[in-house]
């Protein structure tokens, strides 16, 4: 009952911030709609319209920034007044960072599927039945992934902007040699041998060959990979995790 008390109020902040709401909506929608206008017709060589390339791809984009998001809920300035009184209550101290994963990803995962529904209906992006259930799987994974290492990066750091920091620069540089924003083997295949180092990278050639291919062969692997992943993490955070370092 305490736990679902803090959970019910982290889940409430994040939806009350009108920027984490935003950023987690409005954003991945008008990204696609920009990046799929510039370079519309460049991709009919690889058999998908630009809108369907950039749908898929700021899909994978938006679960990996929702690091960000936990980071913004974890450490956020506006929310030290209310952690005190978490702070002097009887409580397993978990609790604190377990609520934030949990309304972080509960969160962000509904925003996620609300911007499928809305990139299928208005921009015709191909997700079909038979394979929908592998792709939102593969992606709510990779989410929790992503609301599990923005915690434990601020468990680490103990600090918002520091953290906000650190995971802007490594997600881009990620998303980039992934190829969300643009084929990375257009530039060679040096680059394209220094790309493997992404994850993102896997995640996403999995999905476009799950959508395009029915290729499911790297799916469980990828499943079992994040979620042993998340496991580590969680277990970090409970070893480093002190509640002075959070108020």
């Amino acid at each position: 009952m305490k736990f679902f008390i803090i959970f019910k109020r982290d889940f409430r902040n994040i939806f009350l911030n009108p920027i984490l709401l935003m950023y987690n909506t409005v954003f991945p929608i008008l990204l696609v709609l920009v990046l799929g206008h510039l370079s519309y017709g460049s991709y009919s060589g690889y058999g998908i319209t630009s809108y369907e390339y950039y749908g898929i791809t700021i899909l994978i984009y938006s679960a990996l920034n929702v690091s960000v998001t936990a980071s913004n809920s974890f450490l956020e300035e506006s929310l030290k007044s209310s952690n005190l009184r978490i702070a002097y209550t009887p409580i397993d101290l978990s609790y604190i960072y377990l609520s934030k994963i949990a309304a972080t990803f509960l969160f962000t995962s509904i925003s996620l599927i609300g911007v499928i529904f809305l990139l299928q209906t208005l921009l015709e992006v191909n997700i079909s039945k038979d394979i929908f259930p592998y792709v939102i799987c593969i992606l709510l994974v990779f989410n929790l992934f992503s609301s599990v290492m923005g915690v434990f990066l601020c468990c680490i750091f103990k600090s918002e902007e520091l953290t906000n920091t650190i995971l802007s620069l490594v997600n881009n540089v990620f998303a980039i040699l992934g190829g969300l924003f643009f084929p990375i083997n257009s530039f060679g295949s040096v680059v394209e041998k220094v790309s493997n180092i992404s994850p993102v990278k896997w995640i996403m050639e999995e999905v476009f060959k799950i959508i395009y291919d029915g290729n499911t062969s790297f799916f469980i692997p990828i499943v079992i990979s994040l979620s042993i992943a998340s496991i580590i993490l969680i277990g970090n955070c409970k070893l480093i995790f002190k509640m002075e370092d959070y108020l």
